[in-house]
């Protein structure tokens, strides 16, 4: 029988050899590459076919949340190139669990649809809101058709004809000039 060879220093193991993953080991030999610490009957992770033990596993090399920075031991939630624990994976705006949810990244940041919505979207000239479907454009600026008014009678300016006074959109009968602007859909 050919003699057992201790893979750290490749001496021949006389007395006791420690086996792990194909590989046998002095006892003293049996160390964690990253702290050098003997390691036993200890726990251990294998690292690039390297003994790494699990305290320095922990530290250094174990998977931490996104979000909260500490250590993800069970389930884990990989989304957009991170990792999260699953209560940690929620909305930045309503805190929304979004397991189930559809959500968008921006800048490392998730957001619920609604708080997407509601940060990024084109803001309607008139009202202030988002502007989820169709728009008018006019004055430089994006308006909803309901809200897109003359700005003297309040009246919805529902054709392509109106005038411009002081940066406002006034309707033709309101307008004393008979000068035509374009609104775009």
């Amino acid at each position: 029988m050919a003699p057992t060879i201790c893979c750290k220093c490749d001496k021949e193991i006389d007395d006791q050899a420690i086996c792990s993953s194909g590989k046998s080991y002095h006892p003293e030999h049996f160390t964690c590459t990253e702290c050098e610490k003997p390691i036993g009957m200890s726990e251990f992770k294998l690292l690039k076919n390297e003994l790494v033990c699990n305290e320095c596993f922990l530290k250094k090399h174990a998977t931490r949340c996104y979000v909260c920075g500490s250590l993800i031991l069970e389930r884990a939630i990989a989304a957009v190139g991170r990792k999260w624990h699953e209560e940690c994976f929620k909305c930045v705006g309503c805190c929304q669990n979004l397991l189930t949810s559809t959500f968008f990244e921006v800048n490392g940041y998730l957001f619920c649809k609604n708080d997407f919505r509601k940060a990024f979207s084109s803001r309607c000239a008139g009202c202030g809101e988002p502007i989820d479907k169709k728009a008018i454009v006019a004055l430089n600026t994006k308006w909803h058709p309901r809200c897109f008014e003359c700005f003297n009678c309040g009246e919805r300016i529902a054709t392509d004809n109106f005038n411009i006074e002081n940066g406002n959109p006034f309707c033709l009968k309101c307008s004393g000039e008979p000068t035509r602007n374009q609104i775009t859909n």
